[in-house]
């Protein structure tokens, strides 16, 4: 057995010579693609002599019936003028005997066996003539016949095949007009030939087409006016038995086209070649069996089968010479290639031939052992820094050379309040204006090469709020120092801001409010003196210019009364009543107050409120002067019209804003967004300082009395605002007991000028 194999092996121990071989058997190949378009061309060529001949013979059977219809025309044509078949009528009418008109139809009749019957019938439908006579000795009446009608509207009319009665059996109706003997444009009545179904049929029928073909005739409804197997005769049911291609050729016979086609019938192959008629919408088709004129290209097509089995066989043998030492190896290659895929690194590829498929078995398994060491390296490597990814508190966000977003940590989501994958690269309009600023920056340090520390960036968030965030930015390198992108350090000091900005207010205010107080106290005393000695005074001059002057300093010392009452309460409010209070209605009563100048100065309210707000927890009468104070700033700044916009919503995100509220998520949030001038920049942080003001008819305690008024209701105010974009109030204000929520309101109107 040895000795038998010994010489394949050596000259197939080579993957290249293995292949040569492969290709040389191969080679039969041409031979077999030119056996098949021998066949192809043979088959074709059959075919289109197949479809010519029985064309030409659809044509001529077309054309037979079409002359058929051409000379009965004629012959009724020929009838109708004659003397004594327009007489007849006449006669009818006088009740004469018929007996020239009858003996000449007979006569007709006999030479012409193509018709059934031949009528004389009037205008009023009455047969007055019918020869042969049927057993009826009664006058026929025809008038409510659509045939009848049809005839009396046209000179010669043709019709369908015609089944029911008083006509027994199948035929058409062949009719003309018979005009007056003398008056020739005078209808006295119908000339009626019933032309027998075989007289025409016969030239289908007489069709012979080899041992198993056939003709027939297809009216344009799908009904079969002839077939050799008469079950199918006046009916479309055969379609049934065919498949989609016979059920489109039908098609095309009824629209009356002319074409050929291959369709099944009763599970077995056809070819069809169909031609119209001229006359009727009518259509010959011819069909056969395509197995009887493809008869001799069947035969052809089994020997190049028989041929190409023994070609195969051929083949087949000489591969299984080399097959075992090639397929062998190769797949226990592909088994310990697909184990290493999987992650099996342990696996050991062992091929036991002499050949090439061997030693890359050897480097498969140096390959399994390197990728072994490395994947633990790179698996513990990534793990690590996974963790610190996801673990560090700060933002990390990095950019790729192109300035496009590679990877973004949960913390910076988280700051952003945005996910990774809701970030589209390409369309950066749509990123929010935090992220965009940041890879602003990203960019800025890509183009410089430069590290950017310590900058600053705010922005609104989703729900509408400011963040503050602090940007450190460096290049991105890999391990041989190639730049391959950015990254960025992102940090939120939005409550560090808050508190920072919170603590230099409250020591700032603390320290003014004492000082006003003091002063407040020490003013008041001396206006308290002189504005009796001006009364006083009043009281004993008499001089209207004297009272006039006297009427000014009053005025004046009121004005500085009002100032000095204001300080006290921004030093020391009056003391506060909380309890459960309706913001909305307290919101409503504000702007009832102010509706009129609202309305002068063409400001439109658009109100923001959630379904369910509950009852805050503050003095009703303080909140109600802080919001005032607030309306009434932003319809001042607001001279020539805007919007201002008032939003009432439960507050959750306590990472956000962190005060003295000690009761989780128990707070709400009321703001104030106008679309005013704005405050400056530099004027932002001196607007709570007492008798700073920028409308010179202000006194500039507004808001420093809000500020404390909020403050002793455990409430808080924030303001931003950029000049000329407007500006954005935020209070921050303890919500009541759930016991002491109101029931749900009706929503107010949102919008309203």
């Amino acid at each position: 057995m040895k000795s038998i194999f010994f010489w394949p092996d050596r000259l197939f121990s080579s993957i290249r010579s293995k292949f040569i071989a492969i290709f040389v058997i191969l080679g039969v190949m041409p031979l077999i693609v030119v056996g098949f378009f021998a066949y192809k061309s043979a088959s074709n060529a059959l075919l289109l002599q197949t479809r010519e001949q029985l064309g030409n013979l659809a044509d001529k059977t077309a054309q037979q019936i079409d002359t058929f219809f051409e000379v009965a025309e004629k012959d009724i044509d020929l009838l109708s003028n004659f003397p004594f078949i327009q007489l007849a009528f006449l006669q009818f009418e006088f009740g004469q005997r018929l007996d020239t008109a009858k003996r000449l139809v007979e006569e007709y009749g006999k030479k012409n066996q193509y018709y059934k019957r031949i009528h004389l019938i009037n205008l009023q439908g009455r047969s007055i003539l019918t020869v042969p006579r049927g057993s009826n000795e009664n006058p026929e009446l025809f008038n409510t016949l659509d045939w009848f009608n049809a005839a009396l509207e046209k000179e010669i009319f043709l019709s369908d095949i015609i089944m029911d009665k008083p006509f027994n059996g199948s035929f058409l109706i062949l009719a003309k007009k018979v005009y007056d003997f003398e008056d020739k444009t005078k209808p006295v009545g119908i000339l009626v030939f019933e032309i027998k179904l075989s007289s025409f049929t016969l030239f289908v029928s007489s069709l012979k087409i080899g041992t198993q073909g056939y003709s027939f005739l297809l009216n344009n409804k799908g009904y079969l006016i002839y077939h050799p197997d008469q079950s199918l005769n006046f009916k479309n049911t055969f379609l049934e038995d065919g498949d989609a291609k016979l059920a489109l050729l039908i098609k095309k016979m009824k629209s009356g086209e002319r074409g050929f086609g291959e369709y099944l019938f009763k599970k077995r192959k056809k070819y069809m070649v169909f031609t119209p008629c001229r006359i009727k919408n009518w259509s010959v088709g011819i069909t056969l069996q395509r197995s009887e004129f493809m008869a001799d290209i069947i035969k052809l097509r089994q020997s190049m089968v028989t041929f190409s089995a023994l070609i195969i066989a051929l083949i087949i043998f000489v591969s299984l010479l080399f097959v075992k030492s090639l397929t062998q190896p190769i797949s226990q290659l592909i088994t310990g290639a697909r184990a290493i895929g999987g992650g099996d690194l342990d696996q050991t590829i062992r091929v036991e031939s002499s050949d090439e498929l061997q030693g890359l078995a050897r480097e498969f398994n140096k390959m399994a052992a390197r990728l072994k060491t490395s994947m633990q390296e790179i698996v513990e490597l990534k793990t690590f820094n996974d963790d610190i990814f996801r673990s560090v508190s700060s933002g990390i966000m990095t950019v790729n050379r192109k300035g496009e977003l590679t990877s973004i940590n949960k913390s910076a989501e988280k700051i952003f309040s945005l996910s990774r994958h809701k970030i589209d690269n390409k369309a950066l309009e749509n990123i929010p204006p935090g992220i965009k600023s940041a890879l602003a920056l990203l960019m800025l340090t890509l183009g410089k090469k430069e590290k950017i520390e310590h900058q600053v960036i705010d922005f609104l968030n989703q729900q509408g709020e400011p963040v503050f965030i602090e940007i450190n930015t460096s290049l991105l390198n890999d391990s041989g120092g190639k730049v391959i992108g950015a990254i960025a350090d992102i940090r939120d000091i939005t409550l560090r801001k808050r508190m920072e900005e919170l603590m230099v207010r409250v020591d700032k205010l603390a320290s003014l409010g004492e000082l006003s107080a003091g002063i407040a106290h020490e003013i008041r005393n001396p206006l308290a003196g002189m504005k009796t000695s001006i009364q006083v005074l009043a009281k004993k001059l008499t001089g209207p210019s004297q009272h006039l002057l006297i009427e000014g300093v009053l005025s004046e010392i009121n004005r500085l009364n009002k100032i000095v009452t204001d300080l006290l309460k921004f030093s020391g409010p009056s003391p506060t009543f909380p309890g459960p209070v309706d913001l909305k209605l307290v919101l409503k009563k504000t702007l009832d107050l102010l509706m009129k100048k609202i309305k002068k100065l063409n400001i439109k309210i658009v109100q923001k409120y959630d379904n369910l707000i509950p009852m805050a927890y503050i003095d009703r009468e303080q909140i109600q002067q802080v919001f005032l104070n607030l309306m009434l700033n932003a319809v001042n700044a607001m001279p020539k019209g805007g919007t201002l916009t008032l939003s009432i919503k439960r507050v959750t995100d306590q990472d956000r804003i962190k005060e003295k509220i000690t009761r989780e998520n128990e707070y709400m949030a009321v703001s104030f967004t106008d679309t005013g001038s704005g405050i400056k920049e530099e004027n932002l942080s001196r607007v709570f300082n007492p008798f700073f003001t920028t409308d010179p008819n202000g006194t500039g305690l507004g808001l420093p009395i809000a500020h404390k008024l909020l403050e002793k209701n455990n409430a808080y105010i924030f303001i931003d605002s950029k000049e000329g974009k407007g500006c954005h109030v935020t209070l921050i204000i303890p919500v009541a007991d759930n016991s002491e929520n109101p029931m749900p309101e009706q929503p107010l109107k949102r919008e309203r000028k």
